[in-house]
């Protein structure tokens, strides 16, 4: 399947922040890596916007260039959400984030380890916190 129809069924299947609980309901197909994901709108201004913060220091942040690590779908407040985590290429150790895209891709949250600790970007609600953390360890 295509890359942007396998983007096009992973969205409409309910793998986001805002999908229904009956859409979640079912198998879920594969989900687009990061990279892809971002690599149109509005999901690479909003993924810009969320490691702003942190790039100046991660320039591999940019483009999402790293190491791809496949997690299943969490489910957060009864809606299965995919949480995207990338390593810097050189190792996950002192370079790794998680993120959690809203539906429309006009939002993110995400937590970032590097080697002076963990940031958490873009404020988000605490069960998004908490899977974002998890998903660093």
């Amino acid at each position: 399947m295509q890359a942007a129809a396998r983007l096009a069924l992973v969205l409409a299947v309910g793998g986001t922040l805002h999908a229904s609980p009956t859409q979640a309901q079912g198998t879920m197909p594969a989900r687009p890596h990061l990279y892809e994901l971002i690599s149109r709108e509005p999901y690479r201004s909003t993924w810009n916007r969320l490691i702003a913060p942190v790039l100046k220091n991660d320039r591999w942040l940019k483009g999402a260039r790293g190491v791809w690590v496949p997690l299943q779908p969490v489910a957060l407040n009864g809606v299965r959400v995919n949480i995207y985590v990338l390593c810097k290429p050189t190792g996950c150790v002192y370079g790794k984030i998680s993120a959690i895209f809203a539906a429309d891709g006009h939002r993110a949250y995400g937590a970032f380890r590097n080697a002076t600790g963990t940031q958490i970007l873009g404020s988000p609600p605490l069960a998004e916190h908490k899977a974002l953390l998890a998903a660093l360890h």
